[in-house]
């Protein structure tokens, strides 16, 4: 249930409802199979996905899933240049997220972080083996969600 609740605040601060409406409007020959939240990376190389400081610089948007591409932001991937597609899921001490990690044929690498959203299991435009991550307990995640749910408790008293 705390994942559902996080997943709906973050997409709301994102807009991605809204982005994905313009989207809809915008190209009404594309289906938007899938939509979130999320923050990016482009390696050069391709790495196994673990916390780092690239995602502290990492490019936050709106990740759309479409029958023909994926939009994040600046980047634009056709779904015909993707030749491998891993959806990693993961569990941390206070929420489940899920990192799409793809490779293009021009030899591209990207990673998607974002709230764990079955929308991404239950479409099939874009073949993706799916995987367990390990779990991402660090202390200073740890430490930013003992503030947010403290603050949070705070405000409601």
């Amino acid at each position: 249930m705390i994942n559902q609740i996080l997943k709906h605040f973050i997409d709301f601060i994102y807009g991605t409802k809204k982005i994905e409406r313009r989207f809809k409007a915008e190209h009404p020959n594309e289906t938007v199979l899938a939509s979130d939240a999320c923050k990016g990376i482009s390696p050069n190389q391709d790495k196994d996905v673990k916390g780092g400081s690239d995602w502290i610089t990492a490019q936050r948007a709106v990740i759309l899933l479409t029958d023909k591409r994926i939009v994040c932001g600046k980047w634009d991937i056709p779904l015909c240049s993707i030749t491998d597609a891993h959806l990693i899921e993961y569990s941390s001490l206070f929420s489940s997220g899920q990192v799409l990690k793809i490779q293009t044929e021009n030899g591209k690498f990207y990673q998607f972080g974002m709230q764990k959203n079955p929308e991404w299991i239950n479409q099939s435009a874009l073949p993706l083996s799916l995987e367990k991550g390990q779990s991402t307990n660090s202390v200073f995640r740890f430490l930013f969600w003992l503030i947010i749910l403290g603050y949070l408790a705070y405000s409601f008293i």
